[in-house]
């Protein structure tokens, strides 16, 4: 049937034209009527049937949901077809708020190309990056979590040669979870450049992280550790324990970031990039004073860990396992279900045994967290407003000198420092009052 006008009869009796044109056809035995919108000619109103009937013609030939979908979802979204095997590295050009590390890549390229290792074998029809739905996404998360990565050999390059082995552990819930994180973020950044209606892993529930393995050294430890600490060992203990820092910044401190004048470290932090201020206790202001005269013109507070960590850093953990293990402390211990046994005691303990202590000895919750940078950056925002450097440095000095630093070296200090010292010495024994009944009380005691 051709293009045309509605009529009508007005109240008055008159014959009333509608201003547009309709069209009405049958394709398949289905009719079809509309509105030709926005069509004031006939011309124009008859392309508008044109191009409608062939959309319908076209739509009449799909047989499932999924041919429907994958014919109308560029139409729809404005999207072009991308596949799995290019998504990782598409995704790589776009924008974010900071640009990971080529290590970081690395490794999100490997667990993107274990989930396309997946599909392929699983799901062969499944190419392009739009086709995966929530289906696909969690019998993959499933088998993570349940058999671990689909594709067991692992390939890893040391100086010397390429390694290759088959690994069939299970992984741990938080590294699932990384998993999935990096799989999810790949889908959104490509979301729109490849028509994606809904993030596939977006309903998938991540799992509950264990509790880290690192457990905090004992007071009996660290006595021990100190007593028969080498010089490499006892600075990487006397400023882990003293700053909650982890190892990369332990090793990469410099001496740009010690404010000696405030007695406060600044540091931006390697893994969060976030800044965090650690207040510097006695113990530590006597450390750093001898290494300053040490590493005379370095930018780095320990220049000689700063050159092992930038060239290989798993060479600063193995060390201090190999010494703590000659003291006859466990540093590993084996896990069910994976083939590795888990570090327990290494340099990341000395977080976990600064709150450990902080807490045994009443620093209070939201002056830690200030210190370590633990929680969201919302959460640590809201805490350091409330910690103030006077409260960090006055709850600081409840903490023992674990390392036995005080005293080490105070010639170096400035006379101005020295002066302050003597101040605040004063202040306190003035802060004592009535001397003289104490005096007496202890006289009655003694009798």
């Amino acid at each position: 049937m051709p293009v045309y006008k509605q009529k009508s009869k007005t109240q008055d009796g008159l014959i009333k034209e509608s201003e547009f044109y309709h069209y009405r056809f049958m394709v398949n035995g289905k009719n079809h009527n509309g509105v030709c919108k926005g069509c004031t000619t006939e011309a124009d109103a008859k392309k508008f049937e044109k191009d409608i009937k062939a959309e319908a013609l076209q739509l009449s030939k799909q047989k499932t949901v999924t041919a429907l979908v994958e014919n109308y979802r560029d139409i729809l979204t404005g999207g072009t077809p991308i596949l799995l095997d290019d998504a990782y590295e598409l995704s790589l050009n776009k924008t974010r708020k900071r640009q990971p590390s080529e290590s970081l890549k690395t490794a999100k390229r490997i667990y993107w190309l274990d989930f396309v290792s997946y599909m392929h074998d699983k799901y062969p029809d499944i190419i392009k990056l739009a086709s995966v739905q929530t289906t696909h996404a969690d019998a993959y998360i499933n088998h993570l979590r349940t058999k671990g990565r689909f594709n067991t050999e692992i390939t890893f390059k040391s100086k010397k040669k390429t390694c290759t082995y088959q690994s069939k552990k299970k992984l741990s819930p938080r590294t699932c979870n990384v998993y999935q994180h990096t799989l999810a973020e790949v889908f959104n950044k490509l979301r729109t450049d490849s028509g994606l209606i809904n993030n596939p892993f977006d309903d998938i529930e991540k799992q509950d992280n264990e509790y880290e393995s690192r457990e905090a050294f004992t007071e009996k430890e660290l006595a021990l550790i100190r007593d028969n600490a080498n010089d490499f060992v006892r600075a990487i203990f006397s400023v882990g324990i003293a700053t909650a820092l982890r190892e990369g910044d332990i090793c990469t401190l410099k001496w740009s970031e010690i404010d000696f004048k405030n007695k406060l470290i600044t540091r931006k932090m390697k893994k969060v990039r976030r800044y965090v201020e650690i207040p510097i206790m006695p113990p530590m202001l006597d450390f750093l004073l001898v290494q300053k005269e040490k590493t005379g013109d370095s930018e780095y507070v320990l220049p000689e860990h700063a050159a092992i960590y930038k060239s290989n850093p798993s060479g600063i953990s193995a060390r201090v396992k190999k010494f703590l293990e000659g003291l006859g402390i466990t540093t590993t211990k084996k896990v069910e279900g994976r083939d590795r046994a888990v570090s327990i005691k290494d340099v990341h303990s000395l977080r976990h045994s600064f709150c450990y202590y902080a807490g045994i000895y009443g620093v209070p919750l939201m002056i830690v967290q200030s210190i370590v940078g633990h929680m969201t950056p919302e959460m640590t925002k809201h805490y350091q407003a409330h910690a103030t450097r006077e409260a960090k440095h006055e709850k600081m000095l409840q903490m023992p000198d674990f390392m036995g630093l005080s005293g080490v070296n105070v010639k170096a200090l400035p006379a101005s420092e020295l002066d302050q010292l003597k101040a605040q010495l004063i202040d306190r024994i003035n802060a004592v009052n009535n001397i003289d009944s104490i005096k007496a009380a202890l006289a009655v005691l003694k009798d």
